[in-house]
């Protein structure tokens, strides 16, 4: 519908009209295909993440909580980097 639309001298409105598309859908897909924004999502077949302790010497004593993520469990440390909890959270969210 876009190439077509390119060859027409028509409004978005009445091209749209014509073609029984809702000119928000229109424009919509046209800004994200224009912007190149629209490609296959590749599936990966397994992800593992490698996650290591500073400390193995490390009580539960240290540990003030847990956050559970897709069913898994991350024990935060008191002297945690928001930084890397942050990394690591997202990490876990895109597992299936």
């Amino acid at each position: 519908l876009l190439l077509e639309f390119k060859t027409q001298d028509k409004t978005i409105k009445k091209f749209c009209e014509l073609n029984d598309v809702r000119i928000h859908q229109f424009t919509y897909w046209r800004d994200k295909i224009e912007r190149g924004i629209v490609r296959k999502k590749k599936r990966l077949k397994s992800s593992f993440i490698k996650v290591a302790t500073t400390n193995k010497n490390q009580s539960n004593d240290d540990i003030p909580f847990t956050i559970e993520v897709n069913n898994i469990k991350i024990n935060v440390p008191i002297n945690f980097n928001p930084v890397h909890l942050t990394k690591l959270i997202k990490a876990v969210r895109s597992v299936d």
